[in-house]
């Protein structure tokens, strides 16, 4: 049975002054932070073997083995076409013992510095580096080395005949082998019998024991509460482990919270920091703004992978943010994750990063990919370039026919989550994605753009802070380009003139790339159901396709089957061409996302005022509280005096509240070069 969550309880005081913070509706949390155990789990079954894959002919090396002997096994003479081969050979070898390979030596040419010489060694080889601890200049890492000087290796040479010849080869380990602890459970994928991987009692993984030892994770404690005291809008939670320590932290700032009541809608579950082994195991929920820049939801630092430790994530933040569900979710490829987003966003739409995915396929599949140049950017484009789910099945199809690959485990296994990742079954739910050729940024380019790197929880989150001000700078000067800045317009219509005026800077330049386009199309009418009518868009110098563009003029109602607006939020050139062609001049103003409109944040300078005064509220409640808190007497004089300043604050609502917002929106809009007033101006002339 699954123990009831143990929770710190506020005290009377807390409650009494929650309940005024209710009845105004800010937004100010419980400033006393929440501590959930960790579902105690058992320990696993130890099996005698682990299910491994079986590699089909085609992920098979080409090369002629000796007749005698494993053919499995590398050995000195053995010929590849490129150290890439080699190293995919010597890493299939490894799985199958139970290692991991990493790069090491090699030497280059004096005549034409081109390598000559590539080792690749287990990932044990060396010795431990000794670091000065009182030396704060060097950076180092919060874990214990995996280093003990092993002696496995294989080395191959270049030959005068282009081939790489295996000159060297070291068999032997001199630690057990059988299981691979760095093994990061987000790449774990579901294997087939093949291959026994041997494990046994003593070779259990060791266990990080929470976030660390007592003083960092308290260090990072006593920077939350402070945090807090200063805002009482920051909020932030505690997971304990099965040992009592602190397994999992998240946290939350006011601008977070505000930024997903604008953008909340299409949201990202960033791993990239963790999974590339970071100085911590930090992930965020982000997203993008109006201008398509990164913004921030919720930062934790993940120390258990387990369905249960995701689930208790999700479910932190999803009450956080007033359990305001957003429209799409993107998360990495990872079972527990999905399961964790399943029980907590059952109607959300979820997908898989679809860079993730290729990464997997890259690994899983680097045999097929060395020995076949052509099959990487054939595979990209049936993805990427179908359109329709059976435009992408019969190019799967054919593409695997080609390659011979129709019985290979790996592909087939993600062709049964094509629903997850693959554009063409997601296109019909707004994932917010307007760049097809630029990735988006993530966690890990972020820090590396901002130089994020530090020795100590708390420093991180420090530096972190300081580079999320900067990016909220930068969403400022953005706002003010698109304010002061005009754009240039390249057409005489008047759908690109309205755009201009409602789009950012940003978003117009797609959207005007599209109107644009759409001059390269025409349309013909084949089909019409009484106010409904349906157009054959066709390019003029590509005939054989054509786009499907369903119009109703009498309700303004457009679709096209591209799905661009559905997925981006911006209307395609197939229906902007078909408006035009019906002697619209304007675009419906359904089809302008407010998320992507230079006023998605008209009311923040509103908001930006009542959080100060959420904070000073909050601080008078709560020092009522403790006052109030002492004996029954005064609780029941704070109590009174409580319910008779709740009803004078109802009562100057009701009769000030609409004459103060009347004169904040004048305010704002007198900041913002009266943009009330221009718009009636443009209307009317």
């Amino acid at each position: 049975m699954i123990p009831e969550s143990k929770r710190l309880q506020n005290n009377t005081g807390i409650t009494v002054a929650l309940i005024l913070l209710t009845s105004i509706k800010t937004m100010a949390f419980d400033p006393t932070s929440t501590l959930l155990p960790l579902q105690p789990q058992p320990d696993p079954p130890l099996h005698t073997a682990v299910d491994s894959i079986d590699p089909s002919p085609s992920d098979a090396h080409d090369k002629p083995f000796p007749s005698d002997g494993d053919p499995s096994l590398p050995r000195v003479g053995m010929e590849f076409d490129s150290p890439e081969a080699a190293r995919s050979f010597y890493c299939a070898h490894a799985e199958r013992v139970g290692f991991r390979v990493r790069n090491s030596k090699s030497f280059t040419s004096r005549v034409d510095d081109a390598v000559i010489m590539r080792r690749f060694v287990c990932s044990r080889q060396g010795r431990p580096s000794k670091k000065d601890p009182f030396d704060l200049t060097k950076k180092r890492r919060n874990r214990t080395s995996s280093r003990e000087g092993c002696r496995a290796m294989l080395q191959v040479n270049r030959r005068e005949n282009g081939c790489w010849c295996v000159s060297r080869f070291v068999l032997e380990h001199c630690h057990p082998l059988g299981l691979v602890t760095d093994l990061s459970p987000m790449k774990k994928l579901p294997t087939k019998p093949g291959v026994p991987l041997l494990v046994g009692p003593d070779l259990a993984p060791p266990r990080q024991n929470g976030l660390g030892p007592g003083g960092v994770a308290q260090s990072l404690l006593e920077y939350f509460k402070r945090m807090q005291s200063d805002n009482p809008a920051f909020f932030y939670a505690i997971q304990l482990d099965r040992n009592n320590c602190i397994g999992n932290v998240f946290w939350a700032d006011s601008r977070a919270r505000m930024a997903y009541n604008y953008f909340g809608d299409a949201v990202s579950f960033d791993m990239t920091c963790k999974r590339n082994k970071r100085v911590v195991p930090f992930v965020a929920f982000t997203g993008f703004n109006h201008h398509r820049q990164l913004i921030n939801f919720g930062c934790a630092f993940m120390t258990e992978d387990s369905e249960e430790s995701f689930a208790w994530l999700f479910d932190t933040w999803r009450t956080l943010m007033s359990d305001h569900k957003p429209t799409s979710i993107t998360t990495c490829y990872s079972e527990s994750v999905e399961t964790a987003v399943s029980r907590v966003f059952p109607d959300v739409k979820q997908r898989f990063c679809q860079r993730d995915i290729f990464s997997c396929l890259k690994e899983r599949l680097s045999d097929v990919y060395s020995s076949n140049p052509g099959f990487k950017p054939e595979l990209k484009h049936v993805v990427k370039g179908s359109e329709t789910p059976s435009e992408f099945e019969s190019g799967w199809r054919s593409l695997l026919e080609r390659y011979n690959l129709t019985e290979n485990c790996w592909l087939g296994f993600f062709y049964n989550i094509r629903h997850k990742w693959v554009p063409a079954f997601v296109k019909d739910i707004f994932f917010g994605e307007v760049f097809e050729d630029i990735k988006p940024e993530n966690m890990q380019k972020f820090f590396q753009r901002n130089s994020i790197t530090t020795t100590t929880l708390r420093d991180l989150v420090t530096q972190f802070d300081k580079a999320m001000a900067c990016q909220y700078e930068k969403e400022l000067q953005a706002d003010v380009l698109t304010t002061q800045a005009r754009p240039v317009m390249r057409t005489a219509s008047p759908m690109e003139k309205q755009a201009s005026e409602f789009y950012t800077r940003t978003i117009f330049e797609i959207f005007q790339e599209e109107l644009v386009e759409s001059s390269s199309f025409f349309t013909e009418s084949f089909e019409e159901q009484g106010p409904i009518s349906k157009y054959r868009v066709v390019r003029y110098d590509d005939a054989n396709n054509f786009h499907v563009v369903t119009y109703n003029p009498s309700e303004k109602i457009l679709s096209c089957n591209c799905l661009k607006f559905e997925f981006k939020g911006i209307q395609c050139c197939h229906a902007l061409r078909v408006l035009i062609a019906s002697g619209e001049l304007l675009l419906p103003e359904g089809y302008f996302l407010k998320r992507w409109g230079r006023n998605a944040k008209a009311n923040e300078f509103y908001l930006n005022l009542a959080s100060d005064w959420v904070n000073d509220l909050c601080r008078d409640a709560i020092r009522l509280a403790e006052e109030g808190a002492t004996c029954q007497a005064v609780y029941k004089a704070a109590k009174s005096a409580l319910c008779k300043a709740l009803q004078d604050v109802r009562y100057a609502k009701n009769g000030t509240f609409h004459f103060t917002r009347y004169i904040i929106l004048f305010f704002f809009s007198f900041f913002f070069k009266k943009k009330l007033f221009e718009c009636q101006e443009m209307r009317a002339g």
